[in-house]
């Protein structure tokens, strides 16, 4: 189901049976090529995954607007390029 409040999402990545690296490879490949504002659903199985993809998601200026658990996984939507990038320290 997805939340109501959502933006128009345009793909959805399962990451429920991929470990951190595959889930962040995925959403990658997922975000290439869309406009900024562009939002993709991702499901993933744990916390940590869930933990990894925020970090993803700060890292590359992309905003979740929205997260839930649903039953065994997580729904996280991700805007892309809806927020500023943290300036990282040389």
């Amino acid at each position: 189901m997805a939340l109501s409040a959502d933006p128009e999402v345009l793909a959805t990545v399962d990451g429920t049976r991929k470990e951190c690296a595959g889930v962040i490879a995925a959403l990658e490949k997922a975000m290439r090529g869309l406009p900024d504002g562009a939002a993709v659903r991702a499901l993933v199985a744990d916390v940590p995954n869930r933990i990894d993809v925020y970090a993803w998601a700060e890292r590359k200026g992309h905003a979740i607007p929205a997260d839930r658990r649903e039953s065994a996984r997580f729904e996280l939507i991700i805007v892309k390029g809806g927020r500023r990038p943290r300036a990282t320290r040389p």
